[in-house]
């Protein structure tokens, strides 16, 4: 009777877990696999702008950006079978996160996050300080002020422009300030913005004022979707042009050649002999060697920086590069077959290019195409020393 009771007992037991199987697990269960349920989604109509009302400001709140090829996307040979690594992030990022640089006379502000948090933070400093913003473009990353009055200077009226722009390197912004006074306290009607700040003082003030209001608070005005695209790409690229690493750099002439000048003392690199004027620069490399405290290094003492010599200078070495079309399609690097100023050591690095639009290539002396990998891990330690 016992064992009877036991076996209708275990029988009701295992009917109710392959029930409860059923009830939770399979395609009409709860716990189902929901993996390709997004596939028969219903697409909803785009937000329409009502008749009359312009819809230009209006962006993706998630875009997605082109494929292109980038970053030294693998197109350099088709037996090349390596898969590269990651862009770094840049590791000369400063340890403060706002910084104001200077090159010239421009003043501008660098931040190390992205325009998409850089934009709500700027509207705030603007609203805590009772500055009237008259209009926001936030797809061109653009801030004007109303008109205003200092109260230290009644005899003149002002306003400011804020553009916030990509930085040098991915995830960094920066924010530049252009000042407009005239005389009087009545503006002209289409007063137009000049090309330069009409009082650099009155610039770095708000420059100052709001970079310490940014430095303050890192956590004010959380972050705007649509301002992530402020500015477009970084302004500097890794990119593959004629299977060739090379580095584009959307700057001006002036800092676009200060910039690379920092990155080429950094990291072991040093400047042989430069011809600045025609965009060539001879430049020496060897790997830097991570600092240590060694039992060893305590023995010796550093003679300071080393001045590094070529028994070769730019003059000599150009008349032997190849030029225009040749340039483009230069054969690969052999430097124990060349018989013209042979055993030249270090690299050329050449700028091509115009404002806002520079191709940066690194060759050996002689002119001729570095193998891919080596090209790309150079231009990459170049690249993340840019500011």
């Amino acid at each position: 009777m016992i064992k009877t009771i036991a076996l209708r007992g275990l029988a009701l037991t295992l009917m109710t877990q392959l029930v409860g199987c059923g009830v939770f697990w399979g395609d009409q269960a709860y716990f189902r696999n929901r993996d390709g349920d997004y596939q028969k989604a219903d697409k909803i109509e785009p937000l329409k702008v009502p008749e009359g009302m312009s819809g230009a400001r209006l962006g993706e709140v998630y875009p997605i950006p082109p494929i292109q090829q980038s970053e030294f996307d693998e197109a350099v040979a088709a037996d090349h079978n390596e898969v590269p690594r990651p862009q770094p992030l840049a590791t000369n990022l400063m340890q403060e996160n706002v910084k104001i640089q200077r090159l010239g006379d421009e003043r501008w502000i660098l931040m190390n996050v992205s325009p998409g948090e850089v934009w709500p933070r700027v509207r705030s400093f603007m609203n805590e300080n009772n500055v009237d913003v008259a209009s926001a473009d936030i797809s061109r990353g653009l801030i004007e002020s109303h008109w205003l009055q200092f109260k230290t200077d009644l005899s003149t009226t002002d306003r400011y422009r804020i553009q916030i722009d990509q930085g040098v390197q991915p995830e960094t912004s920066e924010i530049h300030v252009l000042h407009q006074s005239v005389s009087g306290a009545t503006p002209p009607e289409e007063a137009q913005w000049p090309g330069q700040s009409t009082s650099t003082e009155r610039e770095a003030w708000l420059l100052d004022e709001l970079a310490a209001a940014l430095a303050q608070d890192e956590t004010i005005g959380g972050t705007s979707l649509l301002a992530q695209a402020i500015g477009g790409e970084a302004k500097s690229a890794l990119v593959v042009e004629a299977s060739e690493p090379v580095m584009k750099i959307r700057l001006s002439e002036e800092r676009a050649k200060a910039t690379l000048f920092h990155a080429m003392k950094q990291d072991g690199f040093a400047i042989y002999d430069s011809a600045p004027d025609e965009g060539v620069y001879y430049l020496h490399y060897e790997p830097v060697e991570p600092e240590g405290d060694g039992w060893f290094s305590s023995w010796f003492e550093s003679d300071g920086d080393i001045v590094h010599t070529s028994p070769y200078t730019v003059s000599q070495l150009l008349p032997n590069v190849p030029q225009g079309e040749a340039f483009t399609n230069a054969p690969l690097s052999k430097r124990t077959a060349e018989t013209l100023n042979p055993n030249a050591p270090g690299y050329l690095l050449f700028i091509k290019g115009q404002t806002g639009d520079y191709t940066v290539h690194l060759r050996d002396p002689y002119g001729k195409r570095l193998d891919p990998r080596t090209a790309r891990e150079l231009l990459t330690l170049l690249r993340k020393n840019l500011i």
